[in-house]
């Protein structure tokens, strides 16, 4: 409640005088903004209820009291899960989830018209997935598709949304509250957004083959040689302290003859952190990279994207993504090897749970998304 405390005291130091002439009286956004607050606190204690023991918890109402401040870079991603809600579990995030999504589907289906060949499905992993929408698509689609995701903000919130949640639209959240800037309308930021906006249990089929791993990407994957038919990345590639050891990743754990098909743009997480590792690559080196790994690189193209955008704001940002779609040839060279492992983040260990979202464990993990950045 510190923003709204924040709110309270500007509006009550600026004077009756200047109060008078405004349209409506603050203390009305501010009985709004903390009915907000409370409904979206309500919806992510839902999602922690499960988890009570990792966050020393005993039981509703017996939070331990931990001597202990929540760093604010923790709140940013908080509010960031909030609106991925929105993006891939909601109805309104729709149009943004066919300008990025949608084309990743369409290409795969392109490429494997039968998802299902002699009884064997194809196996389509799809790391950085945040809160698993792409991954729940594509085994609706027939793929046997798996999900990894590194952020223990988007683990817990897929956890909740793909494995406990029962019915649609069970929820009703407002994650815009905390942008008074570049509004047009005065309750453009308490736009409600129910979720999820399918019934998740019905809409799968029962035999569909739908994982999710939490962990490290290159840690986790690095040793399954050859092993997946497709691989999809999803404004994924920039999460890379090093770029090219997760395209040598790709490269080595796809089949011969496997499809990468990748949708985003280049906007590196760690290029700011002085602390982290960051090897930015413009395009143009970046598709070098891939031809010398041995890739085909079947087409590609400049597509539009936004990213957890707000419907009506004065200010948008849109990406201009690489659309790209590379083949690893059927007879392909020694998968590379690095001679020496490159830094990377402190990694979780994998865990997978068959038709629903990995079992977190403590300990966390840095964000895919940071709100700064995308």
């Amino acid at each position: 409640m510190v923003e709204v405390t924040r709110i309270e005291r500007d509006f009550q130091s600026i004077g009756e005088h200047y109060r008078r002439f405004m349209k409506t009286d603050y203390r009305e956004r501010i009985t709004k903004l903390r009915a907000a607050i409370d409904k979206n606190y309500a919806f992510l204690k839902e999602i922690i209820r499960e988890h009570l023991g990792i966050f020393a918890v005993k039981g509703p109402g017996e939070q331990i009291k931990l001597p202990f401040k929540i760093p604010p870079k923790d709140i940013s991603k908080m509010r960031t899960t909030l609106k991925q809600f929105v993006r891939d579990w909601s109805a309104k995030g729709k149009a943004e989830r066919d300008m990025c999504y949608k084309p990743i589907i369409d290409t795969l289906i392109q490429h494997f018209p039968d998802a299902k060949v002699n009884g064997e499905r194809t196996r389509v992993l799809v790391p950085g997935c945040g809160l698993g929408r792409l991954v729940f698509d594509l085994a609706c689609k027939g793929f046997a598709a798996q999900g990894n995701e590194f952020s223990y903000f988007m683990l817990l919130g897929s956890n909740f949304i793909l494995n406990v949640v029962e019915r649609a639209e069970a929820f009703e959240i407002q994650p815009f509250i905390h942008n008074f800037s570049n509004n047009f309308e005065t309750n453009d930021p308490f736009e409600p957004h129910l979720i999820p906006d399918v019934n998740l249990k019905t809409l799968i089929p029962e035999d569909s083959d739908f994982s999710m791993v939490a962990g490290e990407f290159v840690e986790v994957y690095k040793a399954q040689l050859n092993t997946w038919d497709a691989i999809a990345t999803c404004f994924f590639i920039d999460t890379a302290n090093n770029i090219i050891q997760y395209i040598e990743t790709i490269y080595n754990i796809l089949k011969p003859g496997g499809v990468w098909v990748n949708f985003g743009p280049l906007l590196y997480h760690y290029a700011e952190l002085t602390n982290e590792c960051s090897i930015e690559l413009s395009w143009e080196e970046l598709r070098h990279v891939i031809l010398q790994f041995g890739f085909e690189i079947k087409s590609e193209e400049v597509r539009q994207s936004t990213y957890i955008a707000e419907k009506r704001t004065m200010m948008s940002v849109m990406y201009n993504c690489i659309f790209f779609v590379a083949i690893k040839p059927t007879n392909p060279q020694t998968p590379v090897s690095s001679e020496k492992e490159v830094a990377s983040p402190d990694k979780a260990k994998p865990t997978t749970d068959k038709g629903g979202a990995a079992a977190p464990k403590p300990g966390g993990g840095k964000s895919k998304k940071s709100p700064s950045k995308k």
